[in-house]
């Protein structure tokens, strides 16, 4: 299968994540559903491992890594984010979380050598913008510390670095799914350590029957999204496959029209970046 396929499979399983994630917050917190997450991503990514990939092909140099991306991608970019529309709010902190594919493009062709053809440059800005225009939304925003912008950009260039360390540890250990498992194992040690260090308080884990096969499921479906994404990057090029991973709030608002039709209405705004991020998909899958 192509290198696009997985991209955009990791983008569809990162929105059904974010749908289950979404309802498991009403009886929770943001800290519990990355803990909880990432808990998840341990059993099952290291459980499917051993069936499938054999430990010897772990490498000092592999290990350490992919223990380095954990240390900063998911766990740390995820608090990030949370930070940020804790603090921003959705309309700002979302459309600078959406650079991302900026961030790994300039990194890709500085450190593997990536050619940017004016049809990649093309889709991922159509696909930027269409993200934007999407997550955009019109109200008050006042009293706000331009510091705080810092977390979401933070969390993008996070992001975007995280996917060339990959790309280039993928050439160690060409397994995807040992890959994520040992980023996931790393990634919890810091998170476990970041909050505790950030929250200090009683309420930083709070899991409960209403929240547990919510969380369960999203951690399920995001270990698949990060093997995705991971057979993603070993098929194919960074600039090409981080735009097209990116493209998740379109599935995010389909999801929303079909699950939560209560809080959500199709409008011109809408289709209209639909049609630009299925537009930059289709230029950079095409014409790439």
């Amino acid at each position: 299968m192509p290198a696009e396929f997985f991209a955009l499979a990791s983008a569809f399983l990162f929105a059904l994540h974010n749908l289950l994630t979404k309802k498991g917050l009403r009886y929770s917190n943001p800290a519990t559903a990355v803990i909880s997450s990432l808990m998840v991503n341990i059993v099952f990514l290291w459980g499917v491992s051993l069936m499938i990939a054999p430990l010897a092909s772990l490498s000092a140099g592999s290990i350490l890594i992919f223990a380095l991306v954990g240390l900063f991608q998911p766990g740390l970019t995820r608090l990030l984010t949370y930070k940020g529309i804790d603090a921003l709010g959705v309309a700002i902190s979302d459309p600078i979380r959406a650079t991302t594919p900026l961030f790994s493009a300039m990194m890709a062709i500085i450190f593997l050598g990536e050619q940017i053809t004016l049809p990649i440059i093309a889709a991922t800005l159509l696909i930027i913008a269409g993200i934007i225009l999407l997550s955009w939304r019109q109200g008050p925003m006042k009293g706000l510390d331009p510091v705080y912008v810092w977390y979401p950009i933070a969390a993008s260039a996070l992001a975007g670095c995280s996917q060339v360390l990959r790309k280039f540890g993928l050439a160690a250990l060409p397994h995807p799914f040992l890959a994520a498992a040992v980023t996931a194992t790393s990634s919890l040690a810091v998170s476990v350590v970041t909050l505790w260090y950030v929250e200090k308080s009683q309420e930083t884990w709070k899991l409960n029957r209403e929240c547990f096969w919510y969380f369960l499921g999203a951690g399920v479906i995001i270990s698949l999204s990060m093997a995705a994404i991971y057979y993603a990057l070993d098929l194919g090029q960074v600039s090409v496959v981080i735009p097209i991973s990116s493209t998740g709030p379109l599935f995010s608002l389909i999801f929303s029209a079909l699950f939560l039709r209560d809080v959500e209405r199709v409008t011109l705004r809408i289709v209209a970046s639909a049609g630009m991020i299925i537009g930059g998909v289709l230029l950079i899958t095409l014409w790439k």
